[in-house]
């Protein structure tokens, strides 16, 4: 709880909350591709076209192209989760069943991963379910910094160009993503909560 391995993460996590996403982006094109010369600061690579299919995804440089867009989206997104699941593991390590399980004699793994984590997952579950699917509102602006032609960068176009069908097709699949996103949530309840099996 109060090694440093816990307060890295924990400042860590900080900096990702506090961060505006264009901003995570920006540094990152700063530091990877700009100084160090890593990774490509735009663009989705070479493409190959495939059975009429056309995808960066089979190329080294399309995979190259994905490293920042995704670490973007990833720290913004994962640092909340980290502090949600420190905070619910720190009040289940208090609950009385946890003391009658240190009681018993039981190793401390066994009693984080079996007795505290179990119950700290409900509600880690349910923001981890909306954090997803506000991915792609946030996808929007992650691609239009890093200019890669996907999803949200055809919806700021749309816009642009007040092309309607394109903008009602576009909030009809994220509806229906979000509608997908609560089932799989619901089964996993299942899943992590014996108690709601038996009703």
């Amino acid at each position: 709880r109060n090694g440093w391995i816990s307060r890295m993460l924990m400042a860590v996590s900080l900096v990702g909350v506090s961060l505006p996403t264009f901003l995570i982006g920006i540094g990152l094109i700063y530091v990877f591709a700009v100084e160090l010369r890593w990774l490509p600061s735009f663009g989705r690579g070479e493409t190959v076209t495939v059975g009429g299919w056309t995808t960066g995804l089979l190329t080294a440089s399309g995979w190259a192209s994905l490293v920042m867009p995704v670490c973007t989206l990833a720290l913004y997104k994962l640092t909340l989760i980290m502090r949600l699941v420190r905070a619910e593991m720190l009040e289940a390590l208090r609950a009385d069943h946890v003391r009658f399980a240190r009681a018993r004699g039981l190793p401390e793994r066994r009693i984080h991963y079996r007795h505290a984590l179990r119950n700290t997952l409900i509600p880690v579950v349910t923001i981890a379910g909306l954090q997803i699917g506000s991915l792609i509102a946030f996808a929007i602006v992650t691609e239009t910094v890093f200019q890669w032609p996907g999803v949200g960068l055809l919806f700021i176009s749309s816009i642009q160009a007040v092309d309607v069908p394109v903008i009602a097709a576009y909030l009809l699949l994220i509806a229906m993503l979000y509608v997908v996103i609560n089932l799989v949530v619901d089964g996993v309840y299942l899943l992590v909560d014996p108690r709601l099996r038996r009703r």
